[in-house]
């Protein structure tokens, strides 16, 4: 049996391509009520910066991750050569930390580049050495500063290099009082939702052994989002800044904004679908920024999804910024659209925004847009796709391996192969130190590429140590032997 596809027919699954319509990107010009981290615009780490050096009695951070030098360097001049008290609530899960396919939840591509889990544990390691008091919570995304008690900081960045130089971060400041909110979540997290807290510091190799205690917070201690501007997830306990993100949705009666980093597991998020398929049901424009992740297929599904419930989608390739704004309302936070991490669990913080801020925060969404370099299409062509993903390799700069034009892929007889995934989803060539591989979708053949003809040996589990080239050709024959 033979199948032939041409590169003119379409892909069945959605995908993003180069958008047409793209306006040239400038960055966002600064006006004081929300800060950014953008190409040539750094003022999120400027003040950030600000908040360490200026504090005078306690500083209190929460982040996923440390890996920014300066910002280190900052927290470590601040520990040894003041009095000013330093509390560190962050990550220690080595599950999360050392796995790349679990850190693509948590962490951009350009961030798990850097070998952050070795970073971060030398870093935390020299602040813990230095008298900072270190305490880490298994599910902490949160990412906010409080100096002071009265000083907060929310953002969508964590403390990286690349979240504070080049990928696209939102952070704002909030009101006193609603930082004293802030602070009082801040101390019960750290006090009694932190599984580790007892450290014993070890000279060899930066390391650091972790005793992990029990985890125990009464409801009634956490703050009470009624009396403030503050919003958070707090495992089961709470999910106040997923019910705030659908009542803005479900109030919008002209447009909605919504960012954020990913957009999967919306099976678990089945108020969120429905308030977005209700929203375009009644008119409002909805319009979504994300990162156009080709390579992930969890988010191309969730993509879908929203994209056939109403909402155009917009990408770029940096974007990390999180928010949701309508006419009247707004908000930035820390989790991303995801079903699985952040919104029905674990930590994360969000801010209902003043008028000013809103305002500000909803023209950053409209240049955004505007110079978005991707668009999400259903069912885009595979000339679109190839192209995009020509601009991608360039943009990036990777040498991906040449193929001839016209291919072949050769099943041999007995195995469970979908012809439907080879012919219609996008083709991928990935490689390790142990082999080649064809993936196509959810399924990962490994392979020999033998003069133009990709012989599939056996099909195996999905894998996430693979480099992925997509197969940009002409003519594509299935041969099934």
């Amino acid at each position: 049996m033979e199948v032939n596809v041409k590169h003119t027919d379409q892909f069945s699954s959605g995908a993003y391509i180069l958008n047409s319509n793209m306006a040239p990107y400038f960055p966002f010009k600064q006006t004081g009520s929300v800060f950014l981290t953008q190409e040539n615009n750094n003022s999120l780490k400027e003040e950030i910066l600000k908040l360490i050096n200026q504090s005078k009695e306690v500083l209190k951070i929460c982040s996923f991750i440390i890996t920014d030098t300066e910002i280190f360097e900052a927290i470590l001049n601040k520990a040894q050569s003041t009095n000013v008290s330093i509390f560190i609530l962050t990550q220690l899960d080595q599950s999360k930390l050392t796995n790349q396919f679990s850190l693509l939840d948590f962490l951009t591509e350009e961030e798990i580049r850097e070998n952050p889990a070795q970073t971060h544990l030398k870093f935390i390691k020299k602040l813990f050495d230095s008298g900072v008091h270190v305490r880490a919570s298994v599910s902490a995304h949160a990412k906010f500063i409080i100096a002071d008690r009265i000083n907060g900081f929310i953002t969508s960045a964590n403390l990286t290099m690349p979240s504070l130089t080049f990928n696209t971060e939102s952070g704002v400041y909030l009101t006193q009082e609603d930082s004293k909110e802030l602070d009082k979540l801040f101390d019960v997290i750290f006090q009694m939702g932190t599984g580790y807290r007892q450290f014993i510091s070890s000279a060899k190799k930066n390391k650091i052994f972790v005793v992990q205690s029990e985890v125990k917070i009464k409801k009634e201690l956490l703050p009470d989002p009624t009396v403030s501007n503050l919003r958070y997830t707090y495992e089961s306990d709470t999910n106040n800044l997923y019910e705030e993100i659908v009542s803005i949705i479900n109030n919008a009666s002209e447009y909605l904004y919504i960012s954020t980093y990913s957009i999967v597991g919306l099976d678990s998020l089945m108020e969120l679908k429905q308030a977005i398929k209700d929203a375009s049901g009644r008119g409002v424009q909805i319009n979504l920024f994300c990162r156009g992740m080709n390579y992930r297929n969890d988010h191309l599904t969730g993509s879908q999804l929203l994209s056939l419930a109403g909402c155009k989608i917009f990408a770029d390739l940096f974007n990390h910024s999180k928010g949701v704004i309508n006419e009247k309302r707004g908000m930035l936070f820390t989790a991303n659209i995801d079903g699985f991490h952040g919104l029905k669990n674990g930590f994360e913080v969000g801010y209902v925004l003043q008028e000013k801020q809103r305002i500000e925060f909803l023209n950053i969404h409209s240049n955004l847009i505007k110079s978005a370099c991707y668009i999400f299409q259903n069912t885009p062509s595979r000339t679109a796709l190839f192209q995009t993903y020509s601009n991608y390799e360039n943009t990036k700069g990777i040498k991906a391996p040449a193929f001839a034009k016209d291919i072949i892929i050769s099943a041999r007889k007995g195995m469970v192969v979908n012809e439907s995934d080879l012919s219609e989803l996008p083709l991928f060539y990935g490689r390790s130190r142990n082999g080649e591989y064809l993936i196509a979708g959810n399924s990962y053949f490994k392979c020999k590429f033998i003069n133009n003809t990709f012989l599939l040996a056996e099909k195996e589990n999905p894998r996430f140590d693979l480099e992925r080239y997509i197969l940009k050709y002409d003519n594509l024959k299935i041969i099934f032997n």
